[in-house]
């Protein structure tokens, strides 16, 4: 069983492995996703608490550019995806997982949950949050992403019957900016088994665990010790903000949003860190040699009020530790770098070293 403060610390976690650009719907489905729980039981499911052939299938909210606090869900659109998939596949689900154990789609199952009676399982196909439906270790194991089922603000629901997961990005994308630049979705109709051999495992216990940590009032040298022994997080650098860059140009990418940076200059010792963005926190780089680099989770970190930065909240002359942690093993993969590694975002590291 989940708690209330469990809840508060998924979401606490959720921005910690993605420094999001606005944190404010998560949030908001925090709040809504406690109110329920006044009413109901939250329950995490183990994949061992589950039959092997059970179905699961992943919940979240895709967005093509709109932020979701212009134009808030009400909260049920889920449910209606939910079921269209389990029409589809001719089966009832018995557990969904989150799309992705970061960011906001970490929340959104947990509130669907609620609604739907289901228990949430403790494995994404994610493991951090990537900008596409594509990138996942379930689409990099070969399991079909399809069917998709799409809701949209004014309960306009879609059912694409795709199976090639680049093939439903292109669709989704279209469909989702025709719906009103964001709608619920369900995909990844899969079994237990399947999740259990390609999903990542445990990652909304992890959330917790960072969770714990993070509201905790110790030390920040207290809590980064903590974070290095439950994650393998190490601190690369910090500085303080010099410039901040967008670009508004063309993307070689298809990816929902246009690429930024941050240039932070290391009054310690001296040294230029970089950090390159779309959507995420991509790369950075010290000096000019690649510090992190995507499947890597970076996080930015206020060290006064030992809190993770929103990318828009920064401003030039806050001074921000930059975390590193690594992803998921299956990440570093050659599939998986396929999909999510430095090449998949248009980046090339023999371009960035000194």
């Amino acid at each position: 069983m989940l708690s209330p403060e469990d809840v508060d610390r998924v979401a606490l976690g959720a921005q910690f492995l993605a420094c999001s650009i606005d944190p404010t719907t998560m949030l908001m489905y925090s709040d809504m996703t406690r109110m329920a729980m006044t009413s109901h039981t939250l329950t995490l499911a183990s994949l061992d608490d589950l039959a092997p052939d059970d179905l699961v299938v992943a919940v979240g909210l895709v967005s093509q550019g709109l932020l979701m606090a212009e134009m808030p869900p009400c909260g049920d659109e889920m449910l209606g995806c939910l079921a269209a998939v389990e029409r589809a596949v001719g089966r009832r689900a018995a557990a969904i997982f989150p799309l992705a154990a970061a960011n906001l789609n970490a929340i959104v199952p947990m509130l669907t949950a609620l609604q739907a009676g289901l228990p949430v399982v403790d494995a994404d196909p994610m493991g951090r949050v990537f900008p596409l439906i594509s990138q996942t270790t379930l689409n990099a194991a070969g399991v079909n992403i399809g069917p998709v089922a799409l809701m949209g603000a004014n309960g306009e629901r879609i059912l694409i019957e795709v199976g090639n997961a680049r093939r439903a990005e292109a669709l989704v994308r279209a469909a989702t900016e025709e719906l009103g630049g964001w709608a619920a979705s369900a995909m990844y109709p899969c079994t237990v088994s399947q999740l259990r051999d390609h999903g990542v495992i445990e990652s909304v216990s992890r959330m917790i665990t960072l969770g714990h940590i993070l509201e905790s009032v110790e030390p920040l040298a207290t809590k980064y010790r903590k974070l290095s022994d439950a994650l393998g997080t190490s601190r690369v650098a910090r500085a303080q903000v010099a410039y901040v860059e967008s670009s508004f140009g063309p993307s070689d990418v298809a990816l929902p949003a246009q690429p930024s940076s941050l240039t932070l200059s290391d009054d310690g010792n001296g040294r230029i860190v970089r950090i390159e963005i779309q959507n995420e926190i991509l790369m950075v780089l010290v000096d000019g040699a690649v510090a992190a680099a995507v499947p890597d989770i970076v996080t930015l970190i206020d060290p006064e009020k030992a809190s993770v930065v929103s990318l828009d909240d920064v401003r030039v002359g806050d001074v921000l530790d930059v975390l590193k942690t690594p992803a998921d093993p299956k990440w570093y993969e050659p599939e998986g770098l396929a999909l999510v590694g430095p090449a998949a975002f248009g980046l090339s590291l023999a371009e960035t070293q000194p």
